[in-house]
């Protein structure tokens, strides 16, 4: 009887500190990001699958991992390049890095929300490369930015200048997690503004 109680104060331990299924759940950066948004792209047809931060919302993300799955489309390079002339149509600066030996690569760039402050900044990095099941998957990562002041504008500057190798590794090297084919909106609408 014991060692019931303590399998079950293991599990509601687990359950309550944050535990989830671990299709549900991946680690960026030493950081835990929990699926909190999965719908089927109606354009590509592929699984579309965004995490957030323990306690974040789409209100009030700071960071978020997103997996997209194209799976109709057959060269990740092609598809980056695509993505990088979209990018080029709406004057929106990048970086682009790619592997063709391995039809694999990187492109960084900022998107800004608004035209006075307080503004919102986006740092974006996507990795495109071969799906294991079919197409083309891309792992994107976003930090955010809320600038008030122009004094904000000087030390975020400092800080993507700083930080925006280390994060392109990081997302180099970060092992793409398999898409989840379902449909999950964890949006509440005291979440919505």
């Amino acid at each position: 009887m014991r060692k019931f109680f303590i399998i079950l104060f293991s599990i509601l331990f687990a359950v309550n500190s944050g535990f989830c299924a671990e299709e549900h759940c991946l680690k960026f950066n030493g950081t835990e990001y929990i699926l909190k948004y999965s719908v089927k792209d109606k354009d590509n047809n592929g699984y579309l699958n965004e995490y957030f931060k323990e306690g974040e919302s789409y209100t009030n993300w700071s960071e978020m991992v997103a997996v997209h799955h194209f799976p109709n489309i057959y060269s990740p390079i092609d598809q980056l390049k695509a993505f990088r002339d979209y990018l080029n149509i709406i004057n929106c600066p990048n970086s682009l890095e790619f592997n063709e030996e391995k039809n694999t690569g990187l492109i960084d760039f900022i998107m800004m929300d608004g035209r006075r402050l307080p503004i919102i900044l986006e740092f974006n990095i996507f990795k495109y490369q071969k799906s294991p099941e079919c197409g083309t998957i891309a792992v994107q990562y976003v930090k955010r930015y809320l600038i008030a002041n122009s004094l904000q504008v000087k030390d975020v500057k400092k800080e993507l200048e700083k930080s925006r190798k280390k994060y392109l590794k990081k997302v180099d090297k970060f092992e793409i997690p398999l898409i989840v084919e379902e449909n999950i909106d964890e949006i509440k609408l005291n979440d919505l503004p």
